[in-house]
């Protein structure tokens, strides 16, 4: 009887044991957050407008998925790169992914005014991806959005790009559009707290894990 019953306990252990493991395998699964772009895993084998995005995940410490952006869910968004945020929200479009991920993981802004700063700062940032490829030619242009970026960054007394104690997802925006600026060569050397800027979040360790993986062809931006 007693060995029946033990066998019978020891079935029932094993079930219940089985059971909530299964269970924290579809939470974990439900909690995964999924990056859907062109590169790496997309079949572009760079970071591109993801940048950012992978650089947050990285500083927040966070394991994430690369897809393809076929792979992302329809009406998610019109374009990559998008993210699942890991509750089954999917946002897209780079500055919209950062300003969800900064709030997650508490890495844009940790009161109103900084927030408020950060959404300033990457837009910013944003503006001059747009603009870059002006710059080649619009002295006058290119000297105004310097010098603003210069003042700013000066002014906010941290070397970050809105003025907070650590980098935030404005920052990490950055470095995707100071790739277009160095690829097309415009020079900003001149500028010397938004160089001090460049040197220094490139070599913060999410982003400089980035860079080192740019091996075999990958590159960060095409």
């Amino acid at each position: 009887f007693f060995s029946c019953a033990r066998r019978h306990c020891g079935r029932r252990r094993r079930g219940v044991l089985y059971s909530q493991l299964r269970r924290l395998e579809r939470f974990l699964e439900y909690m995964t957050i999924t990056v859907y772009y062109w590169g790496p895993a997309g079949g572009m084998n760079m970071y591109g407008r993801a940048i950012g995005i992978y650089a947050t995940l990285k500083a927040a410490g966070v394991a994430y998925v690369e897809a393809g952006p076929n792979a992302r869910p329809e009406l998610s968004s019109f374009a990559p790169p998008a993210v699942d945020l890991g509750d089954g929200v999917v946002v897209g479009q780079a500055p919209a992914c950062l300003t969800a991920l900064g709030e997650k993981f508490n890495l844009g802004g940790a009161t109103f005014a900084e927030k408020a700063r950060v959404q300033q700062a990457m837009l910013d940032f944003n503006d001059i991806f747009g603009e870059h490829a002006k710059f080649v030619d619009d002295k006058e242009r290119k000297d105004k959005w310097f010098s603003y970026l210069d003042k700013k960054i000066a002014a906010g007394g941290t070397g970050w790009a809105a003025g907070t104690a650590s980098p935030t997802i404005a920052d990490f925006h950055g470095v995707f559009a100071f790739e277009w600026v160095v690829k097309k060569q415009i020079d900003f050397s001149e500028y010397k707290s938004l160089t001090a800027w460049w040197d220094k979040i490139k070599a913060f360790p999410a982003v400089n894990e980035l860079y080192a993986s740019c091996v075999d062809g990958r590159t960060m931006i095409p």
